[in-house]
């Protein structure tokens, strides 16, 4: 009899510090998951940040004439070698459906650059090549949205 007690007391305990184990760790993997999102939302916002900076700069470039074809190849190239950081940075992150749109994304860019290192006109509304690149954008921007479950997909 003088042990039922006891064994109540330390079964009780067991339970407790089991409930509380379990607790602690569902409250570690939430406070991940907030962590590891706002890391992605960071780093997708300046990947697109630099593109769109690169775009600006790109387009700005295929106005100017009085530019040299070597200058302008150098400015091209300068204008988008920042993309290339962020590219890197979101293979760490990044899931392969946000990774395969960047890529093809990235490259639609670089396409753009070498248009405007031939001296071509590259405007919003020009279609073609310009038009792909938009295309690609709206679908990097699709899949980013996506992983971030800001579409109420998660």
């Amino acid at each position: 009899m003088t042990w039922l007690p006891l064994l109540g007391t330390l079964v009780g305990a067991a339970i407790a510090l089991g409930s509380s184990l379990l607790v602690e760790r569902r409250r570690e993997r939430k406070e991940e998951r907030v962590e590891r999102r706002k890391a992605k939302q960071e780093m997708y916002a300046r990947y697109l940040a630099v593109h769109a900076e690169a775009r600006a700069q790109l387009r700005v470039l295929s106005l100017a004439a009085e530019l040299t074809d070597e200058e302008r190849g150098y400015r091209a190239f300068t204008a988008y070698a920042g993309c290339y950081a962020s590219r890197y940075e979101l293979e760490v992150l990044a899931p392969r459906p946000v990774l395969t749109a960047a890529r093809d994304f990235d490259r639609r860019a670089r396409e753009l650059r070498d248009l405007v290192i031939e001296g071509t006109h590259v405007a919003p509304r020009a279609g073609g090549r310009m038009q792909e690149y938009l295309d690609a954008m709206k679908g990097v921007h699709a899949a980013m949205r996506g992983d971030l479950g800001a579409d109420g997909v998660e």
